[in-house]
C-alpha cells in the first residue's frame, strides 16, 4: 500500500476545515479554533487566483488576501452542502481536490450546485497556492445576479 504524502494529508484536513466537515469539539473544532487551524496551514505568501466573473475574483496573495477573498465569498454565498470531496496526490507537493458543493446566493436566495477542481501546492509544510477551476461559472453568476 502506498504511503500517504504530507501534502495529501494537509489538503484533506484543509478541505474538512473549510467546509466544516467536522463535528463540534472534534480535534479542537470550535469556530475560533477552526479558523486558527486554517490560518496555521497557510503559507505567508499563499496565492489564490479566482475567476474575475465572481464578485471576489482576482489575484489574492498572502494571508490577508486569503481573508479578503473569504470575506467576499461569505458576502456572496451561504454553503448549503459541501458535497463530496475527493483528493489525488499529483506529485511535487501538488494535490488535486474535487468538490461538488451547493451554494445559496445571499442576494437572490437562489441555490446552485456545481463541480469544481482545485490544485493546491504545499511548500515548506504549508499551503502555498490554491488554484480553483470551475466547470462553469455561468451558473454561479446567474445564481447571484438579481
Amino acid at each position: 500500500m502506498a504511503e500517504v504524502s504530507e501534502a495529501l494529508e494537509k489538503v484533506k484536513r484543509f478541505g474538512q476545515l473549510m467546509i466544516q466537515d467536522l463535528p463540534e469539539g472534534e480535534g479542537g473544532s470550535s469556530p475560533e479554533e477552526r479558523f486558527q487551524q486554517i490560518m496555521d496551514m497557510l503559507h505567508s505568501e499563499i496565492r489564490i487566483p479566482v475567476a474575475e466573473s465572481l464578485p471576489y475574483g482576482g489575484e489574492h496573495v498572502g494571508q490577508e488576501g486569503f481573508l479578503k477573498m473569504g470575506e467576499g465569498f461569505a458576502e456572496t454565498w451561504n454553503i448549503i452542502d459541501g458535497g463530496a470531496a475527493g483528493y489525488a496526490d499529483i506529485g511535487d507537493g501538488r494535490v488535486l481536490a474535487f468538490y461538488n458543493p451547493t451554494f445559496q446566493s445571499r442576494a437572490t436566495g437562489r441555490s446552485v450546485s456545481f463541480r469544481m477542481v482545485e490544485i493546491l501546492t504545499v511548500r515548506d509544510g504549508k499551503i502555498a497556492e490554491l488554484v480553483p477551476f470551475y466547470f462553469d461559472t455561468v451558473e454561479l453568476v446567474k445564481a447571484f445576479t438579481p
